[in-house]
């Protein structure tokens, strides 16, 4: 599991004053970035750069409270499959030790040249698999 934390900013909310759903599920590629900084060890824009992406292809999302301005949400990222060119990531977020959203989502390599879909790099998938939760497979 890795964990990380991200504040509710003013721009978050929507007309009722809770964080507007669209923004929370932005929270999740917040946290798969930090993901790239605190476990992969190296930052998500620099692997972009040098040509790899992970665009979503499947996201299943449940609400269970509302997300508030000035929270601090703890996002917590499990890595549950790794495949030979996709990526299935869960995401529990909590306020206050309290659960607020859960999500999941399968996302698939792609040279962002061509975004054709490509093997995860050997060095990759190591830290990808090196995250796995036990009992989970490749």
């Amino acid at each position: 599991m890795f964990t990380t934390t991200i504040l509710v900013r003013f721009g978050d909310l929507d007309a009722a004053g809770i964080a507007y759903y669209p923004n929370l599920v932005n929270f999740l590629h917040e946290s798969f970035e930090d993901f790239f900084v605190g476990h992969v060890g190296r930052p998500y824009p620099q692997v972009y750069a040098e040509g790899l992406g992970f665009p979503t292809v499947k996201l299943e999302v449940e609400f269970v409270a509302p997300v508030r301005y000035g929270d601090h949400v703890e996002m917590r990222l499990f890595v549950e499959r790794v495949g030979r060119s996709s990526v299935q990531m869960r995401y529990e977020a909590f306020v206050g030790g309290r659960p607020r959203f859960s999500a999941r989502n399968v996302a698939v390599v792609v040279d962002m040249k061509t975004f054709e879909s490509q093997p995860l790099p050997d060095w990759l998938r190591e830290r990808f698999v090196a995250a796995m939760e036990p009992g989970s497979r490749e």
